[in-house]
């Protein structure tokens, strides 16, 4: 009798065994070809910008999405169940992380949808697609915004709505006071806000866009299990849409891969897809109209591919940016205009000579411009294959140093952000400064609670706009920012930053060297267990890199690294910026596959943001208080006689 049951509980055993064991055959993606196991597809970009990326899209297969296949398992005549859960492997924390539930990870495109029966048949085939919000939480919805509100007519139309109410009218001169601007502009600068605002108006529509896929590379697993196997998963991993007992999302392939149960088989492909995001100007530039910060402008009509129609507000994935000037300086420019690169009559002594020749009685007080008629200094030309930046010249009775710039409308988190740009020559052939700093940079996409970044829970985040002694700390902010910046600069830090109160020096007035910035903007989060203020030393790959932040409160960590101004004479270069969960990494190169690292952090000095962000080029004119020890000063530089100019030919995130 005794004998009996052993052998009845061996052949039950063995019968779970190779349950668990069974090779489903399991193929995410049969209707792609693949190459050593792995299928590249680029995320296509059409129509994305409103109604978020789509992996594969209509346009990409006629199938419904990726079609994947596997073989019925057999066990024991059971009625059985599966679901097909993706993510992804590139940019993830490791399954047991604490924060490995912030992995980009999804199932059926209907969350509602669980487990679903298997029919008869010894294979099963089915489809599914990786899209944006695929949690399908409700932080990511929101009002119809299809319709393009950003026009001069809807602006002045809100301003009209605003006179006839007596209160909020009489609010908007007192705020014109205080502010300094004229009551007209006030009004204006308020009613675009108000119509900014109802973009962001609660609503039912689901805004994929606001949590897109990411780029990299995707894993696929497949689970198959029998009633007792279903009962046995918990409904929240299930349904991904709902939060565990914790009130937290929970990953199902940490979930997964925890569980032992012989009612449950789990199979991973070896099959993985490879996708990436190429940014082209092909679709023209928007111009948000309500960005501009003054009544008084006029769009260029000269360039069709950039306006605010309602085809670019729907299609362009770069729109006009218009960068906030600030005012923690003033230029106190000299009354001279003059192209300085590309003249070697300025020389040295014609740079001092300025300073000698005007008092700062006779200097120009201001402060750097932005232009008042968008799409004339940024244009889509040769068919789309570059976007021409331009920093105008002056003329004797519009002296103005202007900056320009152009700004993605697709965000992501994490990737590998690279830009093909053609900057222009920064120094002359006695390597003076032009004045400009160029830079390809990312910033946050919204300031609203669905894209605020992981919390600083050990004494908080310092806001970007809070220069105080006494700053307020807040667990929770919307800000980041990740930064090249290339300027004329000492590669080395102010001496009292170095050890010896007496740091290295370099002749930085009379090369050819330009630094290559890194910067991350931390908001001075304390939470890193190495965060420090003064030179944090940080090694990479053989590197020592030294990363200043200059007080406790300062709330960047910035890497100056030396480049040659002769890059600036090739067609184009690459420019790049690798966000990943724990680290940052700065790269410069003459191609994709030859690119050098020149700065690293990681997550042990700096808070690494995880909200959705944007990527920028400018050419803006800059303070040089920002780069001490100064090497030139910007009042000294003229205002530049003849346009500068340049190209940005694509953005490449992978």
């Amino acid at each position: 009798m005794n004998f009996r049951i052993v052998l009845m509980a061996f052949a039950i055993l063995t019968t779970l065994v190779s349950c668990s064991d069974k090779n489903l055959n399991f193929n995410p993606i049969v209707n792609f070809e693949s190459s050593n196991d792995t299928v590249s597809l680029d995320m296509d970009l059409e129509d994305v910008v409103l109604n978020g990326i789509v992996l594969p899209s209509v346009r990409q297969t006629s199938d419904d999405g990726f079609k994947f296949s596997f073989d019925v398992p057999s066990m024991g005549g059971e009625k059985l169940f599966y679901k097909i859960y993706y993510q992804n492997e590139t940019y993830k924390f490791h399954e047991g992380d604490s924060l490995c539930g912030e992995n980009f990870y999804g199932s059926w495109e209907d969350v509602s949808v669980g487990f679903k029966e298997i029919a008869d048949g010894e294979k099963v085939e089915d489809f599914f697609r990786i899209v944006g919000n695929p949690r399908d939480e409700k932080v990511y919805y929101g009002s119809d915004i299809s319709e393009n509100t950003a026009s001069y007519e809807k602006i002045l139309k809100m301003t009209e709505s605003i006179r006839r109410q007596p209160e909020w009218y009489a609010a908007i001169v007192d705020k014109a006071e205080k502010n300094g601007f004229s009551v007209e502009k006030q009004l204006f600068l308020d009613a675009q806000w108000v119509l900014a605002d109802n973009r962001h108006a609660d609503g039912d529509v689901n805004h994929r866009w606001k949590r897109n896929p990411r780029v990299g590379c995707y894993s696929f697993m497949l689970v198959v299990c029998n009633e007792k196997g279903l009962a046995e998963i918990p409904e929240y991993i299930k349904n991904i849409g709902l939060t565990a007992e914790n009130g937290k999302f929970a990953n199902p392939f940490e979930w997964f891969k925890n569980q032992k149960s012989s009612n449950i088989i789990v199979e991973t492909s070896k099959k993985v897809l490879k996708t990436r995001a190429v940014i082209t100007p092909k679709d023209g530039i928007f111009v948000d109209e309500l960005n501009i910060r003054t009544p008084e402008y006029t769009i260029d009509t000269s360039c069709r591919e950039c306006g605010s129609n309602d085809s670019l507000y729907q299609k362009a994935l770069f729109q006009q940016f218009f960068p906030a000037v600030s005012q923690q300086y003033t230029l106190r420019n000299i009354p001279e205009i003059c192209d300085v690169v590309g003249n070697p009559d300025f020389t040295l002594e014609e740079y001092w000579n300025g300073d000698k020749k005007y008092p700062a009685s006779q200097r120009i007080q201001d402060y750097p411009q932005i232009t008042d008629r968008p799409c004339s200094t940024v244009k889509v030309d040769k068919n789309g294959e570059y976007i021409t930046i331009v920093n105008p010249g002056s003329e004797a009775n519009n002296m103005k140093k202007e900056s320009t710039g152009i700004k993605t409308r697709l965000g992501f988190t994490y990737g590998k952000f690279r830009g093909k740009i053609k900057f222009p020559s920064m120094l002359n052939e006695n390597n003076i400064w032009n004045g400009l700093t160029y830079a390809f940079w990312m910033i946050y996409q919204d300031n609203h609670p669905w894209n605020i970044r992981r919390g600083c829970y050990n004494c908080g985040y310092i806001d970007k706009g809070d220069d105080s002694q006494n700053p307020v700390r807040e667990t929770f902010n919307k800000y980041s920012e990740i930064d090249i910046e290339i300027v004329k600069a000492s590669r080395y830090w102010p001496d009292l930053y170095y050890r010896d109160m007496s740091g290295p020096k370099d002749d930085a007035m009379h090369n050819n060297e330009i630094m290559y910035c890194c910067t991350n903007w931390d908001l001075a989060c304390p939470q890193p267990k190495k965060f420090s203020a003064g030179i944090n030393y940080i090694d990479y790959e053989g590197a020592t890199y030294e990363a200043m932040r200059w007080s406790d409160l300062y709330k960047a960590l910035t890497i100056k690294s030396p480049m040659s101004n002769d890059v600036f004479s090739e067609e184009y270069y690459y420019y790049e910026i690798e966000w990943r969960p724990t680290e940052i990494i700065w790269r410069l190169g003459s191609s994709p596959d030859n690119m050098r690292v020149v700065g690293y952090m990681n997550d042990e000095v700096t808070s690494i943001p995880n909200n959705q962000m944007l990527c920028i080029v400018t050419q803006e004119y800059h303070y040089s208080e920002w780069w001490p020890p100064i090497v030139f000063e910007q009042g000294l530089i003229p205002f530049n006689k003849s346009d500068i100019e340049g190209r940005v030919y694509e953005i490449v995130i992978e």
